[in-house]
C-alpha cells in the first residue's frame, strides 16, 4: 500500500481517508506510522494519547500496533536515523524535539496504559456500554460471556417448560423435530442435537414420577411403525416385481433407484425427505398402460406410507424408552 502521508501542518479536521490495499502491502506499517505522526506531533489539535484511538479488528492486530507504536517512539528516542528521517517529512519537529517528545510519550503509555486505545471493535463497544451501563440501568461492573452455552441451555430449559400437549411451543417442537429427521441419514449427524437437553429433561421427569409413586402415560409406537415398514416393503416390491415382469425402463432421475436398497436393507430413516415426483418407469409404450398405471398406484401408497412413518418415527424418537 502507497500513500504518503500529510504534513502534521495540512491536516484538517474532520476529515475521511479511505484506503483499500491487499495483504502484506504495508497496512500495519502505514497506520503506525500515522498514529505516531498524531501523538507527536504539535500542529495537529487535541492529540493527547487518551484522544486518540484505534481499532482493529483482533486481539492480535491490536497486540503488534501497540508494539510497533512503541517499537517507533523507541527508536526515535534512541536516535535512529532512518525513522527519525522518515517523521521529519510529515511532522514540523526537528530529531532533537521528537526524541524529547518521544521520550516522554513511553513514560506516559507506561504510567497511564489505559490510555493508549488501541483496541478491537468488541472491546471498544465494551468500554462505551460499561460508560453507559448506569444510565442503561445495569450494574456497571458487569463481565462479557463469549460463550453463548449457558444461555442456551437456560433457554431451551425455559422452553421446554412451556411444553404442552396442544401448545404453541408444543407445535413448534414437533416441527423442529420433524425438521431435525429429515436431515438425518445414517451416515450423517445432526446440524444441531438436541438428545442432551431432552435426556437431562427425561430423567427429572422420571425422577419426579418415580417420587410420587406414578407410571408415565406414554404412547408406544412399536406396533405402528412395524405395520407402516411391512406396508412400505410390500408396495416397494411389488413396483420392482411389476417392473421385472413386463421389462419397463426405469426412470433415471426417479428416487425410486436409492429406496428400492434402502427398503431391501431395512434402513427405513433414509427413506425420509426422498422425493416422489418423479415415478419408478418411464411412460411406457402401447398396451403397458395398465402396468403402468398399477406401478403409479403403488408409488402414491408408498410415498403415503414413507409420510406416515416419518410422523411415527419422529414422535418414537422423543419418547423415553
Amino acid at each position: 500500500m502507497s500513500e504518503v502521508l500529510a504534513r502534521d501542518t495540512e491536516i484538517k479536521f474532520p476529515h475521511i481517508t479511505v484506503l483499500k490495499a491487499s495483504a502484506g502491502s504495508g497496512k500495519t506499517h502505514t497506520l503506525t506510522e500515522r498514529f505516531v505522526q498524531f501523538v507527536l506531533s504539535e500542529k495537529i489539535p487535541r492529540n493527547r494519547l487518551r484522544n486518540l484511538l484505534a481499532v482493529t479488528f483482533s486481539n492480535n492486530a491490536a497486540k503488534e500496533m501497540k508494539e510497533r507504536i512503541l517499537s517507533w517512539l523507541k527508536s526515535i528516542y534512541f536516535g535512529d536515523e532512518e525513522k527519525t528521517a522518515e517523521l521529519s517529512g510529515i511532522i514540523s519537529m526537528n530529531g532533537d524535539e521528537m526524541k524529547t517528545k518521544s521520550g516522554l510519550l513511553i513514560d506516559e503509555i507506561l504510567d497511564n496504559y489505559s490510555d493508549f486505545q488501541i483496541k478491537t471493535i468488541d472491546s471498544f463497544m465494551t468500554s462505551v456500554f460499561k460508560a453507559s451501563a448506569i444510565d442503561f440501568g445495569y450494574n456497571p461492573d458487569f463481565d462479557i460471556l463469549m460463550s453463548n452455552d449457558s444461555l442456551m441451555e437456560y433457554s431451551f430449559n425455559l422452553f421446554l417448560r412451556t411444553v404442552r400437549e396442544g401448545t404453541i411451543e408444543a407445535a413448534r417442537l414437533e416441527e423442529i423435530i420433524d425438521s431435525l429427521i429429515e436431515q438425518k441419514k445414517t451416515d450423517a449427524a445432526y446440524l444441531w442435537d438436541p438428545a442432551a437437553s431432552l435426556l437431562d429433561e427425561t430423567k427429572k421427569i422420571y425422577r419426579k414420577l418415580s417420587s410420587t409413586g406414578k407410571n408415565p402415560d406414554m404412547v408406544d409406537y412399536t406396533d405402528a411403525l412395524a405395520i407402516v415398514k411391512d406396508g412400505i416393503t410390500e408396495a416397494i416390491e411389488a413396483i420392482e416385481s411389476e417392473i421385472t415382469a413386463c421389462q419397463l425402463k426405469k426412470h433415471g432421475n426417479s428416487s425410486y433407484r436409492s429406496i428400492l436398497p434402502a427398503v431391501r436393507a431395512k434402513s427405513f430413516p433414509d427413506l425420509i425427505g426422498k422425493g416422489f415426483a418423479n415415478p419408478p418407469v418411464t411412460k411406457p409404450k402401447i398396451g403397458e398402460q395398465a402396468v403402468h398405471d398399477r406401478i403409479l398406484r403403488l408409488w402414491a401408497e408408498a410415498a403415503g406410507l414413507v409420510n406416515q412413518y416419518a410422523v411415527l418415527f419422529a414422535r418414537s424418537r422423543c419418547i423415553p424408552i
